[in-house]
């Protein structure tokens, strides 16, 4: 069982204490006691009231859902993934923030995961559940906190630089070639702000090998990145409301300029239309921050797109798909309203989003067979591409439908 440790914690940002909190064994947070002088540095998720804070802790853990998790806790003898954060010091690769157990005497030099070797366990396990390699010798911490459901899993490169390895749901590979395809797909735009992703070789259940995706981590000590889930703690909004102009009122009082804020988004809603991408939630988005005189930097990379090009959706069921019907976790539920928030229809060039679709062939082989139809799904969003940025509102007009 891992070592229990004292129920008080200072959550530090580096080497600045913003507060001593009360945590129990299964790592859920009790009081919490705020460091008056530091609450600028106090995570900008949790200043409103101590509520948005017990959500901004509970967000940092890796999800419950996150496939391969339950038998991952099981083996590493915790009873949820709340206690594995606090055990892990609630270490992070995204950010600057961690617990240090009060009385004890260690600095963020001594356990940040930037500069400091360590193994990610618990992603080994959630990926490779028979199969644990060990990258660099195993220290006190771990790496326990990343965003998503898909199993996952930080390594360090040979020159120290640090990566993330994601794997897939179910036997297709997909959602990590749809990440290399969109990665394609920013490259010929020539859109330099995303995170690129390459293919990587993984062992997955049994022991087998299969296909995963890399990308080496924005963040560093630095800059550290805030999701648009966290900034949109510090406005309010209605029930029901669309977050596009709420995020776009707190990115502004951050001083992210308007038209900063509007060319991202229009490019990102863009994009993502043609890749299909329907997972560009509150915490696919994000801004970078320096921590140190926290300034903020401007938006982060565009990241996590592999649910996308119709990934789940059965290839009997594919001639029935409706363009203009397709749902999607953003800030509205309907893909094609999207479009109605994009200012400058042409900052994505139609003329450089030709495809090509080979990679695909290195799925599975009885996923070939959806080739062909990606393509001509690709190529009709292609179409009402084309067709917005000649004037259409093509959300409004039944053709297209």
């Amino acid at each position: 069982m891992p070592k229990k440790l004292s129920d008080e914690y200072y959550l530090m940002h580096k080497d600045i204490p913003v507060c001593l909190m009360e945590i129990d064994e299964d790592g859920r947070l009790g009081s919490v006691r705020r460091n008056e002088s530091a609450l600028a540095h106090f995570p900008l998720g949790g200043q409103m009231n101590n509520m948005k804070f017990h959500e901004w802790w509970r967000d940092r853990a890796i999800p419950r859902t996150r496939h391969g998790a339950k038998n991952a806790l099981q083996k590493l003898g915790y009873s949820s993934t709340e206690s594995a954060l606090v055990n892990n010091l609630a270490l992070s690769l995204s950010d600057c923030y961690w617990i240090r157990p009060r009385g004890e005497d260690i600095t963020w030099q001594d356990v940040n995961l930037f500069s400091n070797d360590f193994v990610d366990t618990f992603g080994d396990l959630t990926i490779n559940r028979d199969h644990i390699i060990d990258l660099r010798s195993k220290t006190r911490f771990n790496c326990a906190t990343s965003q998503g459901e898909l199993q996952k899993k930080w390594c360090i490169a040979q020159d120290g630089r640090r990566y993330m390895i994601k794997g897939n749901y179910g036997d297709s590979f997909q959602q990590s070639l749809n990440e290399v395809f969109a990665s394609e797909l920013h490259e010929k735009q020539g859109f330099e702000n995303y995170t690129p992703y390459m293919l990587t070789r993984v062992k997955v259940d049994g022991n087998v090998e299969g296909l995963g995706c890399m990308s080496y981590d924005f963040c560093s000590e630095e800059i550290e990145c805030i999701s648009a889930w966290e900034v949109l703690q510090t406005v309010k909004t209605k029930q029901n409301e669309s977050l596009y102009f709420p995020l776009k009122e707190a990115c502004l009082r951050l001083g992210i300029s308007e038209r900063e804020y509007t060319a991202f988004l229009d490019y990102q809603i863009l994009t993502d239309y043609l890749l299909t991408n329907t997972d560009r939630h509150m915490n696919n988005i994000a801004v970078m921050r320096n921590p140190d005189t926290l300034e903020i930097l401007g938006f982060a990379p565009i990241y996590d797109s592999g649910n996308s090009m119709f990934y789940n959706n059965p290839y009997e069921k594919m001639d029935e798909i409706r363009l203009s019907e397709i749902r999607t976790h953003s800030f509205v539920e309907k893909e094609v309203r999207l479009l109605k928030y994009v200012q400058n229809r042409e900052i994505v060039d139609i003329k450089k989003a030709e495809m090509d679709f080979s990679i695909y062939e290195q799925d599975v082989s009885e996923r070939h067979i959806r080739i062909p139809k990606l393509k001509q799904l690709y190529s009709h969003k292609l179409e009402r591409l084309e067709a917005f940025q000649k004037g259409v509102d093509i959300w409004k007009t039944k053709k297209y439908y």
